[in-house]
């Protein structure tokens, strides 16, 4: 729409940052925190939509049509990106572009254009006075209806009358696309502004509807449904009972398991590519159809949290879960199992052969089918556990990262310890290479072996070699006991506080959308414990709605 001018949003790239930044210092994320006392909490993050929560929310109001035609503008929305060393979540990134703005400029422009040029859609969303008179009264009531549902709270009638105000130059339904995009431009509808609360000291408290939009995005990863928003209205989410009845009808509607199983996903890094066209892949597949197998792979992990969510198990129960949720006819013939057809109780794996959610083919196919156990035990001991895994020194030798040649006799596992066993490599990789090793009894495509085939990179065979999985994988600091392989080590992985501790400060990171630091630290050190105490992971999303962070935030001069 070319009387809008770009000009007249581009300041909303600025609107990044934090609310209620302070001018001076911070707290030094960094520094240790004491639990047993005073914390001190950082402001929350200013939020703006993922491009995922964007999209949900304009085809929430506007339909799937409308959202289809909208689609080169919101693919041209740059994507969300975990930082490295930051945080694993894109819903973390909260950085704000030119392209940002541009790109909400388009879908804003392209709905609007369909409002106003389709008179069942108009009525969708509350302009059915278009019908008739476009006059200032009509604008008005489509306006605060528009208003209400895209930011997510009853506008006052000082932001009606502006929005009214920008389409006195038109005339007709050039009005009623006027007061679309200037609603789906607006600041309230992309960002997530928490600042009209009753403050009290160092501290905010969040409207009813402010506390709304936070349970949606946290529980669904989208915007509050007319339920929620009337009990907003109404001061149900005042009370205790009413805020309870909310998170509760929240969590038991599916959305709920679908966002927890993104936050797996993300943490997990499931999404890490498909099996590619390689010389190895090729001999190791063995004629079996590739296409589309990682997507069931990963569909397998998504079924293996949700199923054990649904039960109201433990996150120690999905590290040690002893079922099949392969719902094709390959996975389940990669885990030598029926199909599950979704009713009843999964099929068991093989016992002895695989247990738990990392013996998974999701969490190990690789896109070449090659094996890297220094790759499988930093992720291990970095994601899953939560310890420090040092990059490697800058001064290594020009081949020092490149994976070792196949030869023949010489298993991946030989061949890469051998890569390390001299310093400065062998004590930096002692702490999560045996990891690894103990993931070696599972090819590139993720199946059970006790020998192994040895192919190389241009696809020859170079015959095979036993396969030995045995380790001293110390899980925890000091424990020496030798492990026999993977089903162990997923066994003490489920067993010690630390699984449930890392678990704990992943959650926190991803409901608060950034890395824990003081209060989010001992939050995420009191769920921990509460998890090793028996705290279900439904349970464990639940708590952090009962958090009194999550109803207010910290606010300094």
């Amino acid at each position: 729409m070319g009387r809008f001018s770009l000009l007249w949003v581009l300041g909303l790239a600025g609107c990044s940052g934090q609310i209620g930044a302070p001018p001076g210092e911070r707290p030094d994320p960094a520094a240790p925190v004491r639990c047993d006392g005073p914390v001190e909490a950082l402001p929350a993050p200013l939020g703006r939509l993922t491009r995922d929560e964007y999209e949900r929310a304009v085809r929430d109001v506007f339909g799937d049509e409308a959202v289809a035609a909208a689609a080169p503008a919101l693919a041209a929305i740059p994507a969300d990106q975990a930082e490295a060393g930051v945080s694993p979540f894109r819903r973390s990134d909260q950085r704000g572009s030119a392209d940002h703005v541009r790109g909400w400029y388009r879908v804003a422009d392209t709905l609007a254009a369909a409002v106003a040029s389709d008179a069942e859609l108009r009525r969708a969303v509350g302009a059915e006075c278009a019908d008739t008179a476009v006059d200032d009264a009509c604008l008005r009531t489509f306006a605060t209806e528009l208003a209400t549902r895209l930011q997510r709270r009853p506008p006052a009638s000082d932001e009606v009358q502006r929005v009214v105000d920008a389409a006195v130059p038109f005339a007709g339904l050039e009005r009623i696309h006027a007061v679309v995009f200037v609603i789906a431009m607006s600041p309230d509808f992309l960002y997530r502004f928490e600042n009209r609360g009753e403050r009290s000291g160092d501290r905010l408290a969040l409207t009813a509807h402010e506390v709304a939009s936070r349970l949606a995005f946290h529980f669904w990863g989208e915007p509050p449904d007319s339920a929620l928003l009337a009990a907003a209205a109404a001061g149900s989410l005042d009370t205790e009972a009413g805020y309870a009845a909310e998170v509760d009808r929240l969590l038991a509607d599916p959305r709920a398991a679908r966002e927890q199983v993104r936050f797996f996903e993300e943490w997990l890094h499931l999404q890490r590519g498909d099996l590619g066209e390689s010389p190895r892949l090729a001999v190791l597949g063995e004629g079996m159809a590739l296409e589309g197998l990682a997507e069931e792979m990963r569909q397998e992990v998504h079924d293996l949290v949700a199923f054990h969510l649904g039960r109201g198990d433990s996150w120690a129960d999905v590290l040690r879960s002893p079922y099949s949720l392969a719902r094709s006819e390959r996975l389940a013939t990669i885990y030598g199992v029926e199909p599950w057809d979704g009713e009843g109780d999964p099929p068991l794996l093989p016992p002895g052969e695989r247990s738990g959610l990392l013996t998974r083919a999701g969490m190990l196919y690789t896109s070449d089918g090659s094996t890297n156990p220094f790759r499988r035990g930093a992720f291990i001991r970095r994601e899953v556990l939560c310890d420090t895994v040092l990059p490697p020194p800058s001064d290594l030798p020009p081949d020092a990262l490149t994976p070792p040649p196949v030869a023949p006799g010489t298993t991946t596992r030989e061949a890469f310890a051998a890569k390390v066993e001299g310093e400065p490599c062998a004590s930096c990789h002692a702490g999560f290479s045996p990891l690894g090793y103990a993931l070696e009894s599972y090819d590139g495509l993720g199946r059970f072996r006790t020998d192994e085939w040895l192919v190389d990179v241009d696809g020859v065979d170079r015959g095979t070699a036993p396969v030995d999985s045995a380790t001293v994988p110390r899980v925890d600091p000091g424990d020496d006991r030798a492990s026999p392989g993977a089903v162990e080590l997923s066994e003490r992985i489920a067993a010690s506080p630390k699984a449930n501790g890392c678990f704990a400060e992943h959650y926190v990171a991803y409901a608060f959308r950034r890395p824990p630091s003081g209060y989010d630290v001992c939050l995420a050190e009191d769920l921990g414990s509460r998890l090793d105490g028996g705290l279900s992971l439904a349970e464990a999303f639940r708590a952090i709605a009962f958090e009194p962070a999550f109803r207010s935030r910290l606010v300094e001069e």
